[in-house]
């Protein structure tokens, strides 16, 4: 379908040149406007400036500096939801925020498991702790951090029958993924061809025993505690299983060990395990810029995350080399490159690219959750959509936002912004129409400005000629300039993220 749509531009803007009435978009601008889709909620015209006037490494460099957008505590989970939403919309530390939630879909943790503020905090403020940190450092944490410590049952897991929940996961979709990789992100085949699985039955129920014994923050130092989410989950010897283990790759570990050894080994198997470098690399590149990188693209950002400026798993200088990749920053990106945006990405980039004032959305996560979205609350482990989801009518591709776009679902979402433009959300999300209606009375400079402000001028002849002919349906300049931000907001040129 993106191949069609752009062999069907390139054709458009070939018969516009002809025709001399098509102006290449400058590729400065661009360029700038690209790095900032991938690496924050959405480009702004300040923004625009500040990496044209920077350059890409200087501005990435500022914001890996930034200080943390505040999360106050809050017992109350819309406060919490709505906190988190601003952040994403207005923070200042764009990078953060948008790695915090590409790793809030690795790591889940979901509110319809967790259902107060205060058993989500943790989770949230570990992410954003360790964002550009170590993956070590983060896999530890989030371990024995309580609000995962709940969710997937790690928690008061103990000897004779552990719960296996945790040890699935962590490999399933944490660490390592289900079946044996390459450094380039491809899947490993016996010699029937069929795929070699990573681990087995037995290594997640050997995992569970190596991992139990572990309890939330309480008045027992010795058993188990009643929930609690103030610190992470402590170690309680009786309660862990010290028989020996046989951890991946055969790695047996001897009986007799405390719950710490046994954890610190689960963590390091983990953490050196082959399939790490290419499976985070994978999910990095899917969260921020493309959901079919090239072989070689995930090879080499696996390459950075295995061997770091600060060691073996280093999230700061492998973020830099999902953004900096030559097959991120060309000029031109090819038909299969790129992403959907999902419906918070595609909200909030239309927000900050009207420069739009976030004042209460806490009614909006309704809206949010009919669209499969609603912060907080992923409705599995495999997070709002799984990051395997093919690409439709493309066999062999990957688009795991289009699990979020539906038919019945594009239309909600066309109606959902829609709604925030034409004012009916004003006092959730309120949008200056004023500049878009002054211009209105010439229908090429409403379209011209449009393009301007959310795509940078790379409107194709084709999406000009059929926004321009609903503009000119009618007089009022209002209707004109919601016309012209509508179709444009909703049009694949807007809606994909190249």
């Amino acid at each position: 379908m993106r191949g069609i749509l752009s062999r069907a531009w390139a054709a458009a803007c070939l018969m516009s040149l002809a025709a001399g009435s098509w102006a290449a978009p400058d590729p400065a601008t661009v360029a700038a406007a690209r790095l900032l889709e991938h690496a924050t909620f959405g480009p702004t015209a300040t923004d625009i400036a500040k990496v044209q006037a920077m350059g890409q490494h200087a501005w990435l460099a500022q914001q890996f500096e930034l200080p943390a957008s505040a999360l106050p505590a809050t017992a109350d989970m819309n406060v919490l939801r709505a906190n988190w939403f601003t952040n994403m919309a207005g923070g200042q530390d764009q990078l953060r925020q948008r790695m915090i939630f590409a790793l809030s879909q690795l790591f889940v943790v979901s509110a319809d498991k967790n259902p107060y503020a205060n058993e989500m905090q943790p989770w949230l403020a570990t992410l954003s702790a360790h964002a550009f940190g170590n993956f070590d450092t983060l896999l530890r944490e989030m371990t024995l951090n309580p609000s995962m410590g709940k969710y997937l049952d790690l928690a008061n897991s103990k000897a004779p029958a552990p719960n296996e929940n945790y040890a699935r996961e962590v490999m399933q979709l944490f660490t390592i993924g289900p079946v044996m990789l390459n450094q380039d992100g491809s899947v490993q085949a016996d010699r029937n061809g069929d795929p070699i699985p990573s681990y087995d039955q037995a290594r997640i129920a050997d995992i569970s025993r190596a991992l139990s014994g572990w309890t939330y923050q309480g008045a027992s130092t010795t058993g188990a505690n009643w929930e609690k989410f103030t610190g992470p989950l402590q170690p309680r010897e009786r309660l862990h299983d010290k028989g020996s283990k046989t951890l991946l790759q055969g790695l047996v570990l001897p009986a007799g060990q405390s719950t710490v050894q046994d954890f610190d080994a689960v963590m390091e198997n983990l953490f050196q395990h082959p399939n790490l470098p290419p499976f985070i690399a994978t999910r990095l590149i899917r969260a921020f810029t493309s959901s079919n990188p090239s072989a070689a693209y995930i090879e080499r950002v696996a390459g950075v995350f295995a061997n770091g400026p600060a060691g073996r798993g280093d999230l700061k200088a492998t973020l830099t080399a999902v953004l900096t990749d030559p097959e991120a920053r060309m000029d031109t990106p090819s038909a299969s490159q790129g992403k959907l945006k999902d419906p918070m990405l595609h909200s909030l980039s239309l927000f900050r690219a009207l420069d739009a004032a976030v004042l209460n959305p806490t009614n909006a996560f309704w809206e949010y959750s009919q669209l499969g979205q609603k912060l907080l609350n992923a409705p599995s482990v495999f997070n709002f959509y799984s990051p395997m989801t093919g690409l439709p009518g493309a066999a062999g591709k990957f688009g795991p936002e289009f699990q979020l776009y539906a038919p019945a679902l594009a239309v909600a979402r066309a109606n959902f912004l829609y709604r925030f433009l034409s004012g009916e959300y004003k006092a959730m999300v309120a949008v200056n129409l004023a500049p878009f209606v002054s211009a209105a009375g010439d229908a090429n400079a409403l379209i011209d400005l449009v393009d301007a402000r959310l795509l940078q001028g790379r409107m194709s002849p084709a999406a000009r000629s059929a926004i321009a002919g609903s503009v000119n349906a009618t007089t009022d300049k209002t209707q004109r300039a919601l016309a012209a931000l509508y179709l444009t907001a909703i049009s694949a040129e807007f809606a994909l993220q190249q």
